[in-house]
C-alpha cells in the first residue's frame, strides 16, 4: 500500500483538533471560530477548543500557535500534467537561466547526456528575461546542436523554437503551410526561421490519430509519476492544495489516474479535458463532475486565441505601434461547435480567450449555445478573459459565466505588457477590480508554468498592481487582500463547482488548509509575496512542512 493511502486509511476515524492565534475560515456568514476538528479527510465542527475538546475528547489538538491558518489555496487554472513532462528536460526559466550564454550552456549539457538521436527540449524560455527581447531562432539552435531535434518552449507555452533537424522530424520545409490556428516564423527571404506559433506547435505534441504517436515525443509514464510527485511538493511549499488542470489530454489522463491509483496524488485535480477529447467522452456518456475529492473531470478545455505574455492574444485594436490584432487559434464555426456540444450534454466549457476579440467570439458561442438549449445556472468559464470592456462585462454577468484571470501578470510579466499593450490598455487587463463588481464569479489562478504559482504572489500583484520595479500597471484594478484571498479559496472552489467541500475550513468541507507565518489580511501590501508557508495540509494530513 502506498503510505498517502496507508495515512488516509488510518485517519479515517481519528478525531483531530487544529487551532492558531488566527483562523481565517472565510466562513460565509463572516464568523470566525479559533478551532475546527476533522474526523478523517473532512472538518466535523468547528469552535473554541474548549468546545471541541468536550465532543472530542481523545482529540489531539494541533495548536499552531502565532501563525495564521487559511483554507488551502486553490490555483484554478496551471498545467501539471504538462510540468511533468516538462521538468523531465531543460529548465530554461529566468529565475534559472539570465543570458544567452548560460542558456547554450545548459542546452549543450543535456544533449552530451542525451542517447544519440534523442530530442532536446528546453522549457519556460523568456526571451524578455533571458536573450535581451531578441528571440533565439534556428540557426542559434543549430549552432548549440545540429545533431539532433532541439525544441525550446517559451515560457507562455503559445510557441516554441525548433531547430533544423527537428523541422525536419515534423515534416517541414521552406513550403510547408501552417495549420489553421497556427503561424510559421520566417525571415526576409521567406524561409522558416524555425519559431512556430499556436496549433502550429501544438499539433507536433499531440497524437495525429489514435494509436500514433505525436512527433515531438512524451516520456515514459513512470518518470512522468515521479516529476509528478517533484511538482506536488513545489505546489505544496506554496500553500496549494487543489489545481485546476487545465489543458488534459489524454496521456496527461492517464497519468493522472495512475498516480491516483497509486496514492501518489496528494494535490486535488480538477482536470479539463481538451476539446479534441469531446468526440470520445459523448460516445461514452462522460460528464463534468466525474471522479472523487482527489480527481474528478471538471470541464472541457478550449483555446480562442494566443498568449497574453507571448503577444498573440487576439485583439480589438492592434498592439502598440503595429498592423497586428493577434492569432485565433480556432474558428468561430469550430468554437461554436464544442460549445454546443458540451453545453447541450450538460458539461462546462472552459474556454481560453485573453483579447478582447477574443472573449467577444466566446461570448457569441455560449449565447448561441443557451439560445437554442436554455440550462439556466451554468457556470462557463472564460480562462484568462485578460483584456474587457463595460460591454463585455455585461455580457459574462447575464450568462452566469465565471472567469479565471491571470493573478500575478503585473508582477511577473509587467515589464514586457506595456510595450504591446500600453499604459490606457492596462487599465482593463487582469480586470479583478471591475469583474468583483460586475458581480461576475472570479477565481485566482497562475496558469504555471506561463506565470509564477505561488498564490502569494499573486495576492501582492492584485492588491498593489505593481511591476518587479515598483511600477503601477492599472492602479484602478487593485482589490483588498481580503478579496485577493477569496479569489484562491472561494472564487477558486466556485470555478470548478466545489464550493460545496472547498473554500472554507467549517463543517462539511474538506480539511484542507495552509499555515502562513503572517496574517496576509495585515501584513503590508508590498510584503505579500514574502509571508512564509508554514506547513500544508490536504484531507487533515501534513504534506509538506518548512
Amino acid at each position: 500500500m502506498h503510505p498517502h493511502t496507508q495515512n488516509r486509511t488510518t485517519a479515517a476515524f481519528t478525531p483531530r483538533i487544529f487551532t492558531a492565534d488566527r483562523v481565517h475560515t472565510l466562513a460565509a456568514d463572516g464568523a470566525a471560530l479559533p478551532a475546527f476538528a476533522t474526523v478523517g479527510e473532512w472538518i466535523a465542527a468547528a469552535g473554541t477548543v474548549e468546545e471541541l475538546r468536550a465532543r472530542f475528547p481523545e482529540a489531539p489538538v494541533h495548536d499552531f500557535g502565532d501563525r495564521t491558518v487559511v483554507p488551502g489555496f486553490n490555483d484554478a487554472h496551471q498545467h501539471p500534467t504538462t510540468m511533468a513532462e516538462a521538468m523531465l528536460h531543460v529548465d530554461l526559466s529566468p529565475e534559472r537561466v539570465c543570458t544567452r550564454e548560460q542558456l547554450e550552456a545548459a542546452l549543450r549539457r543535456r544533449a552530451a547526456e542525451l542517447p544519440s538521436g534523442a530530442w532536446l527540449i528546453g522549457a519556460r524560455y523568456d526571451h524578455g528575461k533571458t536573450t535581451g527581447g531578441t528571440v533565439i531562432k534556428r540557426q542559434d539552435l543549430d549552432r548549440i546542436c545540429s545533431d539532433r531535434p532541439v525544441m525550446v518552449t517559451h515560457i507562455a507555452s503559445h510557441w516554441a523554437v525548433f531547430n533544423s533537424a527537428a523541422l525536419r522530424a515534423a515534416g517541414l520545409d521552406d513550403d510547408s503551410e501552417p495549420p489553421a490556428g497556427g503561424a510559421y516564423g520566417r525571415d526576409a527571404e521567406g524561409r522558416l526561421d524555425g519559431v512556430l506559433y499556436e496549433q502550429a506547435m501544438m499539433h507536433l505534441r499531440s497524437s495525429p490519430a489514435p494509436g500514433r504517436d505525436p512527433v515531438v515525443p512524451v516520456s515514459p509514464l513512470a518518470d512522468r509519476i515521479e516529476a509528478l510527485g517533484r511538482y506536488q511538493q513545489m505546489m505544496h511549499s506554496a500553500g496549494i492544495t487543489s489545481v485546476g488542470d487545465a489543458a488534459v489530454a489524454s496521456d496527461g489522463l492517464d497519468l493522472l489516474q495512475a498516480a491516483e491509483a497509486a496514492g501518489a496524488l496528494t494535490l486535488r485535480v480538477n482536470a479539463l479535458l481538451l476539446y479534441t477529447a469531446v468526440p470520445g467522452m459523448e460516445s461514452i456518456g462522460l460528464r463534468t463532475g466525474l471522479g472523487g475529492t482527489r480527481l474528478r473531470i471538471g470541464g472541457v478545455k478550449a483555446l480562442v486565441d494566443g498568449a497574453v505574455a507571448g503577444g498573440t492574444c487576439l485583439l480589438d485594436e492592434p498592439y502598440e505601434g503595429t498592423c497586428e490584432h493577434g492569432i485565433q487559434a480556432m474558428s468561430e464555426v469550430e468554437l461554436h461547435d464544442v460549445v454546443r456540444r458540451v453545453h447541450s450534454s450538460g458539461g462546462t466549457v472552459c474556454v481560453h480567450a485573453n483579447g478582447d476579440r477574443a472573449i467577444r467570439l466566446v461570448l457569441d458561442a455560449v449565447e448561441a449555445a443557451q439560445a437554442a438549449d436554455p440550462r439556466p445556472g451554468t457556470r462557463h468559464r472564460i480562462e484568462h478573459c485578460s483584456l474587457v470592456d463595460d460591454t463585455i462585462l455585461r455580457r459574462i454577468a447575464a450568462l452566469g459565466m465565471v472567469t479565471v484571470p491571470f493573478g500575478s501578470y503585473v508582477a511577473f510579466h509587467g515589464d514586457k505588457l506595456t510595450g504591446w499593450y500600453g499604459a490606457k490598455r492596462l487599465e482593463r487587463m487582469f480586470a479583478h477590480r471591475d469583474l468583483l463588481d460586475a458581480g461576475i464569479p472570479t477565481a485566482g489562478s497562475s496558469d504555471y508554468p506561463c506565470g509564477p504559482y505561488e498564490p502569494l504572489l499573486g495576492l501582492q500583484s492584485c492588491v498593489t498592481r505593481q511591476t518587479a520595479d515598483g511600477t503601477v500597471l492599472g492602479g484602478n484594478q487593485r482589490i483588498t487582500a481580503a478579496e485577493a484571498l477569496a479569489l484562491y479559496t472561494t472564487g477558486a472552489a466556485y470555478a470548478a463547482g466545489e464550493e460545496a467541500v472547498k473554500g472554507r475550513l467549517t463543517p462539511g468541507m474538506l480539511a484542507d488548509f495552509t499555515v502562513l507565518d503572517e496574517d496576509p489580511l495585515t501584513t503590508a501590501p508590498q510584503r505579500l509575496a514574502a509571508i512564509g508557508v508554514s506547513e500544508t495540509w490536504v484531507g487533515a494530513q501534513q504534506v509538506w512542512q518548512a
